[in-house]
């Protein structure tokens, strides 16, 4: 079953783990490279957590995952960074393996497949953010295995002010202006802070109806085919100015939220976020990495100083 009708993925996620009877004090694995955002809705439901090790290439340390499941794991999270699909046959096994449900977190490639399957629908559960791709406020999709029935939450519409739509509607037209302006009004944001854009707990809402006709009028073959030509814009473009790609190549099927690279050091990724100001190009950092995890000063903060993002239209 499909239930479209949330304004964030994060919202999509907390109903969606009700839906499967996810409990206080039952423990689900993530991967400790992940924005915060995904803890609110397990915080608010008091799910526990445990993270797991991800490497270079941000697939799965099998061995220490493996090494996590105890009897109170119920779940493991599978995310598809920047759109990349992972192993997902990897993730099925393991699930099946150690009776855990799968949970597939698909908030930045909407509309990406694998063999002409939806990436989010893998799983016990599923989420989606198609809010990412395009030019919307709210926006985020549950995909729930096998779950006809299951009602769609009555909430508040995401609210989005009549001023607010037509300055993203003139920004979507002419998208250099909106770096142009944001050059003339204010300082590069501090991409290098690591608690820069940290994201309060938003309340439960519906989507917008403005975002909601966005999103169903929007030809999503040929957005991907354009998304998926920027990526590989920006893949050559970092190869030839010496930046280590995270992914070998672009999944043909995927549906890429941004372009992903290595740099050698936290100062170069700050060179790098001076020349995207300046040349009117989005480079910035991801994620917004949980405050233990900041805390800890591990392999996933050092990861954090080193990758760079390319923002793709």
């Amino acid at each position: 079953m499909i239930i479209s009708n949330f304004s964030h993925a994060r919202t999509a996620l907390k109903y969606g783990l009700q839906s499967l009877s996810i409990k206080a004090d039952d423990f689900i694995l993530l991967p400790e490279y992940i924005c915060d955002v995904v803890l609110h809705p397990l915080v608010a439901l008091g799910v526990k957590y445990r993270y797991y090790s991800i490497e270079d290439d941000l697939t799965p340390n099998w061995d220490k995952l493996e090494a996590l499941v105890d009897n109170n794991t119920r779940a493991v999270m599978m995310i598809h960074y920047f759109g990349q699909p992972q192993d997902i046959s990897a993730f099925q096994s393991f699930s099946k393996k150690h009776k855990l449900l799968l949970i597939d977190n698909n908030a930045h490639g909407h509309r990406g497949t694998l063999n002409g399957q939806l990436l989010g629908t893998f799983g016990a559960m599923g989420i989606s953010s198609p809010r990412k791709i395009i030019n919307a406020y709210s926006g985020g999709v549950l995909y729930i295995k096998g779950k006809e029935h299951t009602s769609q939450p009555n909430l508040v519409p995401y609210p989005v002010s009549i001023s607010h739509r037509i300055k993203r509607n003139l920004f979507t037209s002419y998208p250099r202006l909106k770096n142009s302006i944001r050059k003339k009004l204010k300082n590069r944001p501090r991409y290098e802070n690591p608690r820069a854009f940290q994201e309060p707990v938003l309340s439960d809402y519906a989507i917008d109806k403005w975002s909601k006709n966005i999103i169903e009028h929007t030809d999503w073959h040929t957005l991907r085919k354009i998304r998926q030509e920027s990526f590989v814009k920006w893949q050559t473009f970092a190869i030839n100015n010496d930046l280590i790609p995270v992914f070998a190549k672009l999944h043909p099927e995927s549906n890429p939220w941004c372009y992903p690279a290595y740099v050698k050091s936290q100062e170069e990724a700050i060179e790098w976020f001076d020349w995207g100001w300046e040349h009117n190009e989005h480079i910035f950092s991801w994620p917004s990495l949980p405050a233990e995890v900041l805390d800890k000063q591990g392999e996933s903060f050092d990861r954090w100083k080193k990758l760079i993002c390319f923002g793709i239209a």
